[in-house]
């Protein structure tokens, strides 16, 4: 009984993990490169870096905005891959002579057609797409 248990769990997690379309796991190295969204406001290129930190810059008419942080994986027993950035900036289009507000981040892991991406929003179909 113990071992078909343990082949249940290992068959859920392969295809939990292995599907090619959806919320996905990844490790941090799968995760390292460049990644860019286009808002209403502007567009943002955000680098996840090897080290541990990323760099976030978003470009609109009005301004260009770059932050540095550190981001890192929160992975749940047999759910997706999160990205979580620690020191991004959460008000971007707020006023300029507004104290910037700086927040934490989650990001989603999703694979499609093989490529990661990072959801923003699932609902709204908002990603970083791989730049790289």
């Amino acid at each position: 009984m113990k071992k078909l248990s343990v082949c249940l769990v290992m068959v859920v997690f392969l295809v939990v993990s292995c599907g090619e379309q959806g919320q996905a796991r990844a490790s941090a190295r799968d995760l390292v490169g460049n990644y860019a969204t286009d808002f209403n406001t502007g567009k943002e290129l955000l680098s996840l870096n090897a080290d541990g930190t990323f760099v976030q810059v978003f470009t609109s008419t009005k301004s260009r905005i770059t932050t540095r942080g550190k981001w890192h994986l929160d992975n749940e027993f047999l759910g997706a891959t999160e990205v979580l950035l620690e020191g991004n900036l959460a008000s971007e289009d707020d006023d300029k002579n507004s104290q910037p507000i700086y927040g934490q981040r989650s990001l989603i892991v999703h694979r499609e057609q093989g490529k990661l991406k990072l959801a923003l929003n699932e609902t709204s179909d908002w990603f970083y797409d791989r730049a790289n």
